[in-house]
């Protein structure tokens, strides 16, 4: 589906000696402590930033090469938005970046008006900058998951929301936009529940390195759990992880 390879150099302060394959269809997580290039990984799949060395490849397209076609299959949810127009209510935004994704505009408005009862959006019809930071970060995950893109991207998709919402998204990454829409989804998270509820495959990043990926069985082979592993890759940082 896509890979990652980066060469090992010594001068690299946020991301060296990856190598990631991730399968079409798949959930993979990125578990990893805040600092540990979980963003910039996302970042750098998505053509938001460039690599100083190594090879992206997403389809067979190459993240620096091949900007235009890499966004065209793709979606992507990242704490930092800045995209939407603040002048618009949170429902006019979504139908214009719906009709953006090529979605005629009665598709557009069924879509939204599910998605948004799922999420529990207030005041859809709120201008987006009266919104507060947990609304923000709904619309954006709304946003992705309105379009038709066969890769989606979620950069940390259930901070600011609350354990039922949370629950919800979950169910319908699983079941919705994978099991259903054949979807492949790319995560990160801090929390090693929601890795180990929603992914396939999780690899354990800290200081910018892969220190182990596999999936919940493989990753447990030795009988440890996933915090136990996780404490025993990233000991020399003593980072800290959520359960």
């Amino acid at each position: 589906m896509f890979s990652l390879k980066s060469p090992p150099v010594k001068a690299i302060t946020a991301l060296y000696q990856l190598n990631l394959q991730i399968r079409k269809g798949e959930i993979f997580a990125v578990l990893g402590p805040n600092g540990a290039g979980k963003t910039t990984l996302i970042k750098i799949l998505c053509s938001l930033i460039t690599p100083t060395s190594g090879t992206a490849l997403i389809n067979g397209y190459d993240v620096i090469k091949d900007e235009d076609k890499i966004k065209s299959l793709i979606g992507l949810v990242i704490g930092e938005e800045r995209s939407f127009y603040w002048r618009l209510t949170g429902r006019e935004n979504l139908e214009f970046f719906g009709v953006l994704h090529n979605l005629s505009l009665r598709e557009v408005r069924k879509k939204a008006e599910a998605i948004m009862e799922l999420l529990e959006i207030e005041d859809p019809d709120k201008r987006f900058h009266e919104y507060s930071t947990g609304n923000k970060q709904k619309l954006a995950l709304a946003r992705c998951l309105l379009s038709n893109s066969e890769i989606i991207f979620m950069d940390e998709p259930t901070k600011s929301l609350d354990p039922g919402v949370a629950s919800r998204l979950k169910k319908f990454i699983k079941e919705v936009l994978v099991e259903k829409g054949k979807k492949t989804v790319f995560f990160s998270t801090h929390m090693i529940q929601e890795a180990e509820e929603l992914a396939d495959r999780i690899a354990i990043m800290d200081k910018g390195l892969i220190k182990a990926c596999g999936s919940l069985n493989e990753l447990k082979v030795n009988g440890d759990s996933l915090l136990d592993l996780f404490n025993r890759v990233t000991a020399k940082r003593g980072a800290r992880i959520a359960i």
